[in-house]
């Protein structure tokens, strides 16, 4: 696989992340590169220093497979960088727009996960798992809090959950970054490239992230159907909080509502470019996975 391509997979797994209900993750296990990123991950240890010591620079860059990590962080975050300035704007002047846009984005990426599933499966009990992944994801969606503005000693926290969360298959850093109510402060920080918020969430994200990499290696290794099976209903559970026509009540409930003639087409036109966009996106980076690009 080439730099290049490495490079655009990075792009597209970061604009995902950004998205409320895709994971970067979900791109990754969709184009072939999920496990190498894993296995990349997983070999941050301590014997690291034993190889510094013993094969010097180069035998740290075999050790972290640099050429397959370094264009790919560079485009994670080239992509979520020029994404969230996009992002904040839009959903300040379009909401219903960008709301239908990602639930395209989230039902495509869906029914690839889905699809990679069933290919997968030896027996039925994947449906079992899957739908406790729906309606655990679903019934969340429906708790819209307020928007949070963190203190800076939570930042770690935040960024541990939402770093972790996007090396899952199926679950998005954004999506529960929105459930708890602290997605617009992030996109405003990354938007306004606010250094000490930004540097704390990726201390705190780091861990997360190397923390929940052992863990899914060991869950794959032991589980893999009936983590698949969860984390494809949780996907599915996400578009009840990306549904494009939504209200807030009083108390903070998330009211979903179907459109009349005046507000349907122009955010349907938005989810059937977003499904069409993901769609098309995957099938493209898959059948160049296995090539020189």
């Amino acid at each position: 696989m080439s730099i290049f391509g490495i490079w655009i997979r990075g792009l597209v797994m970061g604009a995902a992340d950004t998205v409320p209900g895709v994971s970067g993750g979900t791109v990754a296990f969709l184009t072939g590169i999920y496990f190498r990123w894993l296995a990349v991950l997983t070999a941050v240890h301590p014997r690291l220093w034993g190889i510094f010591k013993r094969e010097g620079m180069l035998g740290l860059w075999r050790a972290l497979d640099g050429a397959f990590v370094i264009p790919l962080v560079t485009g994670i975050l080239m992509s979520i960088f020029t994404m969230a300035h996009w992002i904040e704007n839009w959903l300040a002047t379009f909401p219903e727009r960008v709301w239908g846009f990602f639930f395209g984005l989230v039902i495509a990426m869906g029914l690839s996960l889905l699809g990679n599933l069933k290919r997968k499966v030896i027996h039925d009990n994947w449906i079992f798992y899957f739908l406790i992944g729906l309606f655990s994801s679903a019934m969340i969606g429906f708790v819209a809090p307020e928007q949070t503005d963190p203190a800076l000693w939570m930042w770690p926290i935040v960024g541990a959950m939402a770093l972790a969360a996007m090396l899952l298959p199926g679950i998005s850093g954004s999506f529960l970054l929105l459930l708890t109510g602290f997605y617009p402060a992030l996109i405003a920080a990354l938007s306004e490239f606010d250094l000490t918020v930004l540097l704390l969430f990726l201390l705190g994200g780091a861990v997360g992230i190397f923390m929940m990499a052992h863990m899914l290696r060991y869950l794959f290794n032991c589980y893999e159907i009936e983590v698949l099976s969860c984390l494809t209903g949780i996907i599915f559970g996400a578009l009840v909080r990306v549904w494009p026509w939504q209200s807030l009540a009083l108390n903070g409930q998330l009211n979903l509502y179907f459109p009349d003639s005046d507000n349907l087409f122009i955010p349907l036109g938005f989810i059937i470019f977003g499904f069409s966009i993901a769609f098309l996106g995957v099938r493209f980076l898959k059948s160049v996975e296995g090539s020189a690009w």
